[in-house]
């Protein structure tokens, strides 16, 4: 299964110019993030109304309009940054990123793991999947 997810945010920044970001996820894992600098303001998700997501047709809906509005800022305004995350880079990230959402997850469900049996993404899939199949017997 592939799954492929895309989020942009922006924040407005002391001086009134806005930092947007794009990450790129597959599979769970981030792959890309980008970031821009802009001097114009981002249409807000608030000017999303009940009539313009009411209708059926795909080129009038709210989204293709927050869109371009968002590309054209983007088109004007400076990249900042751009990577592609590698698998060690991904690694490294684990304990800020994927633990806290495992324990999130933890929380959530009541359910503990040992975390002494992994310390990386692709460690805790396999502890995972060994839990799974010892859980189910």
């Amino acid at each position: 299964m592939d799954e492929s997810r895309i989020i942009i945010d922006w924040n407005e920044q002391g001086d009134g110019s806005y930092d947007i970001r794009v990450v790129g996820y597959r599979n769970f894992k981030q792959h890309f993030s980008e970031a821009f600098y802009s001097i114009e303001r981002p249409m807000s998700v608030l000017s999303v109304s009940d009539s313009s997501i009411s209708g059926e047709v795909a080129c009038n809906s709210a989204i293709i309009t927050l869109l371009k509005y968002l590309l054209n800022i983007i088109g004007n305004g400076v990249k900042t940054k751009g990577q592609i995350f590698t698998e060690k880079e991904l690694n490294l990230k684990f304990p800020f990123v994927d633990l806290i959402a495992i324990e999130r997850f933890e929380e959530i469900t009541g359910i503990k793991f040992d975390h002494s049996k992994f310390t990386n993404r692709k460690e805790f899939q396999e502890y995972f999947q060994k839990w799974l199949k010892e859980d189910k017997k």
